[in-house]
Formats: structure tokens, C-alpha cells, sequence
């Protein structure tokens, strides 16, 4: 039997090593179009960000070993370019002499795998814009990238940057590793979410990570053009072109937006092609020619759990693939019955992945499932070295078959992946979770592990134990309801959601006597068991419709972003203290450092522990607190700025922080008559015409009377600052129906008094004209041009659904804190 194999990485190799492993009479003889067979593509980031340094361990075999070893015929640089099925040959092309000849076959197998997507766009094939998919790809990103780092060392040029167009798992790998090398990285996505195989609310956590580790994300954005940028010194850049106006200057461009099947040879060849365009495949892994098998990237098999056949450019599935393939050429009978996606990717400190469906697949086909959202820690508490993870897990509301999950975290998000993904291919059901026995010591999980818990949690729905409420279904869904956060009483003034009342598990018994038991009642805390509790305590007492948020809290801020605003204004690490300082009474260091441990607290213990701790300190000790909560990066300047100490610094570490807080003093009163600065601050509430304009007048006024002046724009009076036309992107429903009710910018805005259907608006506006008044947009730019600093309300845009890109160019996003630091620095403080 003579076997041929075109393609002679993950699928092809495996296919041509199996073969031989069953039949040592065979000929095999496998066609490589590249320079390398057998190597390592998922490793090619890594040597890029030489956390691989060694190119060598990336090349896993050699046309020379893999003759000595298993007497393979391997043949690189040699291109199969048409196959004669009825003859039973290949006509193939040396690529570096283009000679051309035919080889015969018994069995063909092909291999051909994937190629990265070039995305049809001027400028695509300039020398700067590259694909990762080969070593050659590799080799040439990895040569430009030193070159413009020895510049950058010998002061020939600035920061060395880099975008990377699509925020896939590929996508973010060379993030990570262009950032290890000291590069300033953008990265461009066209969805609103980065990590396409998870869902909104697991990916959410990773793009707070990597925008704290300094990463731009260009969300709802795509490249729209690449041009070329010389430099003064004669080096060429790319211009990088989005369409949301914005344009980078870049060293280099990797476009890692995804892949499509290398299927036109077997296209030519008459082979059927699938649904999805990949090569049609039954569970011997045989196409529709008896003689021709396919494996890897470019078939579409069948999915566990999804109708129909899909492709999953993966490398555990085209090895899998591959070794059945094998079998069944010579001669044996092996099915390979679906792949259901299982996939990992590490981001800086970060892992998240998925296994089975997601609930955008699920939606798509039809089919009915139920979710639940968990946080756990990866293993023991109060074992160091852990954090809060994130889980989610869809099943069948029936039978509680496990359809699909996903997670993120930092330790222990691979073993729980495996996990699902076993429960998965094995048919098992949540209340087969339950009763999984795995290994346990503090070091590695928890007696009742998070697969344990997500059993737990899953089951109780489908018994009726538990009701949940969803953070999709807030507001409209809720409406009519009691919303009742069963917080302590410190977090719930950190955070809540909005319109909710604070009624502590504590205290929660004592609390309800006289509520109306037909009301609905809808309940948190910050991941869902304590409001789990009350509910069994209301259900107990006779309430008829009560329901838990899943997942809390911490779901509820993923799924509506709520903290998107304040991680992207996060400054550089090593700026944090400088630019967080507060406006409170200078204080000296003492010399004293106190240690804190907070590490595998949530949120709000490490704040309450801080709090503790610095009540025993004295004025200007130190305390230094360690916390693998994320979060902490947002609550820490905000606790440190109400209750008067300094952030020092504020580094990351591992799934968390590194923090240093000095103890402050009071802070200093100022009096009307001797401010602390020359400076106005006010607050912009009001989104009426005539309000605005008194508002912006007397702010030109101050800035000509040589006052700072610092606009603080919240709910309705963030209006004047919309665009007129901002940038399209994808919108929310609720976002959808904002943006229809809401004024766009100055000229939109009506009056607080005699509006008249319009024609007191115009009315005033002509009299503005008539005494030179200038109109609302002119004074809004005047105060801008002055240096008067306008703040958007980040929970504003929060809660009515606005962006960044909707509101004018210069204004700052900000919070609550924020205003007030500049409030205490002003002379006068007005509300509008």
C-alpha cells in the first residue's frame, strides 16, 4: 500500500506516523509545502517573546528524523498543486526550483490544514503586516521586532509599538508576548468582546486583566486601511487606519483574525465540501472518494452537543483526527465521533477557556438550556496563592446533561476545563457533578470543589431549591420588584446596583416582618450564596416569587461592564501614586512598613482588613498589602481618597496587587476666603439648554479670571457633550433605546421653561445671535480651549448605555472620587 499525505504539520505528520506504526510494509510519502514539518505552531508567540528562547524546540521533527525513525518519504518545499482522482495521482511543484512531476497513490490523505485570514483591505500587504501561521512567519515578525528594539536602545527612535488585529486566542497570545519584549501594544477587535469561543461575561475579566497590564483594547472596531509612515530617520512605519477614526503609528502589524480551511485542492479535486466550507468528512474520517481521507484544521466534523458539523481549528482534535484516519487506511475500523471545542489560553497572568457550547451556539440552534455562574476559588482560601474564578456552566432543563462550559481565573482553571470537558464527551448530567470524588488538599482545590459546586448550584435550580434572576434581564426585567442587596454595609457603599436597598444577612431576618409577601423580590450579594440563603428564608416564610442573581454581583458587573471605564483609565503602574494622590494633608513617611496579607480575600475582605490595620497605625506608617482580588486595582484608590491616606504605589502581582497605603492626617478645610487653589469645580446635572449655557458662561468667566475650572457631567448634563455623528458601534438593546431618547450634543438640548414644541428653543437660540452671544457648542469649545478639564460620569455612561468614541474629543471619564478630590481643592463648588 502506498500512501500520500499533502500536509506535514500537526494532522499529516501524526497520519504518516501512525500508518507506519501499523504497517511497516507501507510506502508513505508526505508533501510539505513549507520549509518545516512537524513544528510547533501553538509555540510560535512564545519565541516571539523569547519566553521560548530556543527556536530549535519548536521544530519537533526533521524530514531527517522522521526517515531515520519511521521511513517517511518526506518532502518539504514541494507544493501538491492538482490531484487525479481517477488516475490515483498528485501533481506536485518544488517550490524553490518549480519543477513538476506526479506521484500515484493508493490512499490520499489530506492534511492541508488552515491558513490565517488576510483581510481584504488597502495596505494588507505591506512589509509590516504580517500572519503568524508557519515558522517562516515567525522568523520574519520576530527579525523586524529586534530590529526596531536595537533602534529604539541606540535613541534612534521612540517607543517601539505594535497593533494586533483580532483578540482571539492568537490575538492576545502576541499581545502578552510583543508587552514581555517592552512593546506598546493595541489591540483592534471588530466584536465587542475579546476571546470569541466565551461568552460576554467570561471574557469581561480578562479584558479588565489586560488592560491593567497596559494593553489598549479597540473594541466594537475594525482595521480599515494600513498605509506607510517614514520616519524621520528614514525607517518606515504603519499607519494603521480604524474606523472609528482613529489612527496608530505602528513598528509593526500582526493580523491573527481568525483562519479558513486550505481547501481549494480538494475542491478542484471534486471532493464534497461541508456547510462551513470545510472538507466533508463522515466518522472514518473518509471523504466522499473511498481512497481519500482528511484530517485537521480543514475538515468539519460533528459537535456532542450542536446539530450539524462544524470546524475547530484546534491541535488536539486534528491529532485525534489524524491517528483515526490512519487506522481506517490501513484497514481497521475506528470512528471519530465529534469535537466539542475544548480550548485554553493564558493571558499574563490569567487563564480562560471553554468547553462545549456557548449560549450565542446554543441560541443559534434552538436548543433549550439553563445556566449558572460561580465564582470559587481555584483551591483552599486560606492557602496562598489563590483568587476568584469564574465559571460558567449550561445545561439541558430536562435531563441536566452538561451542554457546555467556560471559565477564567489564575489557578486551576485547566484542571476544571478538563473536567467539564470529560462530563461532556461522557454524556454525564450536574447531578453527576455532585457526586464527582477528586483530589483534595489545601494546596490544590477545596473539599467541596468548584466542579462539585457548580453541580450543586445546577441541581438546585432544577429541583426547585433555587430560583435565579439574570443580569440580562436588569432593568426592564425586574421591574415592579424589591431589589435587595444582602451585602455588609461596606460593600454595599463601594458598590451596588442601582435602585437597590441594603438589607445585610445579618440582619435580614429581623428585617422583613413587614414587607408585602406577593411582591417579587429579587436579591444579591457579590457571587450569590449569601442571597441564596435569604431566599430560602423568604420561600420559608411565605413569599411567592423571590430570585437570586447569578453570580452576584461579580456577574452582574461582567455582563454590564460597569467597571470597563475605570480599568481603561487606569494610569501606568508606575505612575499610579502620582496620579491618585489626594487632595489630603500632606504627611511624612514614619518609617514604619506593616505587612498585610489579604491574599484569597474577595471583595470587600481585603478592604475591611486594610481598614482594620490602619486603624492601629499611626499618622504616617505604612502599611504594604498583598490581595490577589482584581478588583482591588479600582477599590483602593477610592477607599484611600475618602478616608484620607495616600496610595504610595500600586503594582501587579500575579492574580492581584502589590499595594502601599500611608497613613494620612485631616485633611485641611478650606475657607471662602483662602482656598486651597485659584479653582472653580461644578456639577453639571442638568441637561437643559438654558442651564447648560448659564453653566458654561460662568466657566469662560472663571477661566478669564485666571481660576482652574473642572466640569463634573453627570446623568442628563453628560448630554451636551455627545457627538453629533459618533462613530458606529454595536449597541445593547437598552443602550439602543437610550440613544433614541436622549439629545445628541448642544445643538439638541431644549429649554428647562417655554420649550413650546421647539419654538421657544429657536426663539432664545436667535436672541443669543442677536447680542453676540455666542451658541452652546462655541462656549463648550471656548471652555475647552481655555484648559477647563470636563469629566464624564463613568456610572452615568454605565447606566445609559454610552461610550467613549459617543462623547467629544478631550473628555476625561471619571468617577464619584475623582470629582470630589477636585471639589476640596476649589475655592467654589456650584450644582447646575
Amino acid at each position: 500500500m502506498k500512501l500520500v499525505v499533502v500536509g506535514g504539520v500537526a494532522a499529516g505528520a501524526s497520519t504518516a506516523a501512525r500508518a507506519r506504526r501499523l504497517d511497516e510494509s507501507a510506502e508513505i510519502v508526505v508533501f510539505e509545502r513549507g520549509h518545516h514539518v512537524s513544528f510547533a505552531n501553538c509555540g510560535l508567540p512564545y519565541h516571539v517573546g523569547e519566553v521560548i528562547a530556543d527556536r530549535s524546540r519548536l521544530l519537533l521533527q526533521t524530514p531527517e528524523s522522521l526517515r531515520e525513525t519511521l521511513d517517511i518519504d518526506v518532502r518539504i518545499a514541494t507544493e501538491v498543486i492538482s490531484i487525479d482522482r481517477k488516475k490515483k495521482t498528485v501533481t506536485v511543484r518544488e517550490c524553490d526550483t518549480k519543477k513538476e512531476y506526479t506521484e500515484s497513490y493508493d490512499k490520499l490523505a489530506l492534511c492541508m490544514g488552515a491558513e490565517a485570514m488576510k483581510l481584504p483591505m488597502p495596505g494588507v500587504d505591506l512589509p509590516g503586516v504580517h500572519v503568524l501561521r508557519r515558522i517562516g512567519d515567525m522568523d520574519q515578525i520576530k527579525a523586524q521586532l529586534d530590529a526596531a528594539l536595537l533602534a529604539q536602545k541606540a535613541g534612534k527612535r521612540g517607543v517601539v509599538r505594535a497593533v494586533v488585529v483580532g483578540a482571539g486566542y492568537i490575538g492576545l497570545e502576541m499581545a502578552e508576548n510583543l508587552h514581555h519584549r517592552g512593546v506598546k501594544v493595541d489591540v483592534v477587535e471588530l466584536s465587542d468582546q475579546i476571546l470569541p469561543p466565551v461568552d460576554h461575561e467570561i471574557a469581561a475579566p480578562v479584558e479588565q486583566h489586560l488592560t491593567a497590564r497596559g494593553i489598549t483594547l479597540h473594541l466594537s472596531t475594525a482595521a480599515a486601511a494600513f498605509h506607510t509612515l517614514s520616519d524621520s530617520d528614514g525607517a518606515d512605519r504603519v499607519k494603521v487606519e480604524l474606523n472609528s477614526g482613529v489612527n496608530i503609528a505602528a513598528d509593526l502589524v500582526i493580523l491573527a483574525a481568525g483562519v479558513r480551511p486550505s481547501v481549494e485542492l480538494a475542491k478542484a479535486a471534486g471532493i464534497e465540501l461541508g456547510s462551513r466550507g470545510g472538507i466533508k468528512v463522515d466518522t472514518h474520517m473518509r471523504t466522499n472518494d473511498p481512497d481519500v481521507y482528511a484530517a485537521g484544521d480543514g475538515v468539519e466534523t460533528l459537535h456532542p452537543v450542536l446539530p450539524g458539523s462544524y470546524l475547530n481549528p484546534l491541535a488536539g482534535p486534528a491529532n485525534r483526527e489524524a491517528r483515526v484516519a490512519a487506522e481506517n487506511i490501513c484497514g481497521r475500523d475506528t470512528e471519530y465521533k465529534s469535537t466539542q471545542g475544548t480550548s485554553i489560553v493564558k493571558v499574563f497572568d490569567m487563564v480562560a477557556g471553554g468547553t462545549g457550547a456557548t449560549a450565542r451556539q446554543l441560541d443559534a440552534s434552538g436548543v433549550e438550556y439553563r445556566v449558572i455562574h460561580i465564582h470559587p476559588s481555584g483551591h483552599a482560601g486560606y492557602y496562598p496563592g489563590t483568587a476568584m474564578m469564574h465559571i460558567k456552566v449550561l445545561f439541558s432543563p430536562t435531563d441536566g446533561r452538561v451542554l457546555g462550559a467556560q471559565a477564567c481565573g489564575f489557578d486551576g482553571v485547566d484542571k476544571r476545563l478538563d473536567l467539564f470537558a470529560m462530563a461532556i464527551r461522557a454524556g454525564l448530567t450536574v447531578y453527576d457533578l455532585e457526586e464527582q470524588e477528586l483530589a483534595y488538599a489545601p494546596p490544590f482545590g477545596s473539599a467541596k470543589d468548584p466542579i462539585n459546586m457548580a453541580g450543586f448550584v445546577a441541581a438546585n435550580t432544577l429541583r426547585g431549591d433555587l430560583t435565579l434572576w439574570y443580569s440580562q434581564e436588569f432593568p426592564a426585567g425586574i421591574a415592579g420588584a424589591r431589589l435587595i442587596d444582602v451585602r455588609t454595609p461596606e460593600e454595599y457603599e463601594l458598590w451596588h446596583i442601582p435602585g437597590a436597598e441594603n438589607v445585610p444577612l445579618g440582619t435580614f431576618r429581623d428585617a422583613f416582618a413587614d414587607w408585602d409577601r406577593a411582591q417579587p423580590v429579587r436579591l444579591y450579594c457579590a457571587v450569590g450564596f449569601r442571597s441564596y440563603l435569604a431566599q430560602r428564608i423568604l420561600v420559608q416564610n411565605g413569599f411567592t416569587d423571590v430570585a437570586t442573581l447569578s453570580g452576584g454581583s461579580t456577574t452582574f458587573k461582567h455582563v454590564h461592564d460597569t467597571d470597563k471605564a475605570e480599568y481603561e483609565a487606569l494610569p501606568p503602574m508606575e505612575n499610579y501614586a502620582e496620579t491618585t494622590s489626594i487632595a489630603a494633608m500632606p504627611v511624612m513617611a514614619s518609617g514604619t512598613l506593616i505587612q498585610l496579607d489579604c491574599t484569597g480575600l474577595a471583595c470587600p475582605g481585603p478592604i475591611m482588613k486594610l481598614s482594620s490595620a490602619m486603624k492601629q497605625a499611626g499618622i504616617g506608617d505604612e502599611i504594604q498589602v498583598t490581595v490577589s482580588d482584581p478588583g482591588f486595582a479600582l477599590d483602593a484608590p477610592a477607599w484611600a481618597s475618602k478616608n484620607g491616606h495616600k496610595l504610595v504605589s500600586l503594582e501587579p502581582k500575579g492574580a492581584g496587587y502589590i499595594a502601599t497605603m500611608r497613613k494620612g492626617g485631616l485633611s485641611p478645610i478650606a475657607t471662602g476666603s483662602a482656598p486651597a487653589k485659584k479653582k472653580t469645580s461644578m456639577v453639571v446635572f442638568s441637561g437643559d439648554l438654558d442651564k447648560q449655557i448659564a453653566a458654561f458662561i460662568i466657566a469662560n468667566g472663571a477661566l478669564a479670571m485666571g481660576d482652574e475650572v473642572s466640569m463634573f457631567f453627570t446623568f442628563w448634563g453628560l448630554n451636551a457633550l455627545r457627538k453629533a455623528k459618533p462613530p458606529r458601534r454595536q449597541k445593547k438593546a437598552m443602550e439602543k433605546m437610550f440613544g433614541v431618547m436622549m439629545p445628541r450634543g448642544a445643538e439638541k438640548l431644549t429649554l428647562s421653561q417655554m420649550h413650546m414644541m421647539g419654538a421657544g428653543t429657536a426663539m432664545i437660540k436667535g436672541v443669543m445671535k442677536k447680542h453676540d452671544v455666542p451658541p452652546l457648542a462655541e462656549l463648550i469649545q471656548a471652555a475647552q480651549d481655555g484648559g477647563a478639564r470636563m469629566l464624564g460620569c463613568t456610572m452615568t455612561m454605565d447606566l445609559l448605555g454610552m461610550a467613549e468614541s459617543d462623547l467629544l474629543d478631550g473628555v476625561e471619564l471619571a468617577g464619584v472620587a475623582t470629582f470630589l478630590g477636585e471639589a476640596e481643592e476649589s475655592g467654589t463648588t456650584l450644582f447646575i
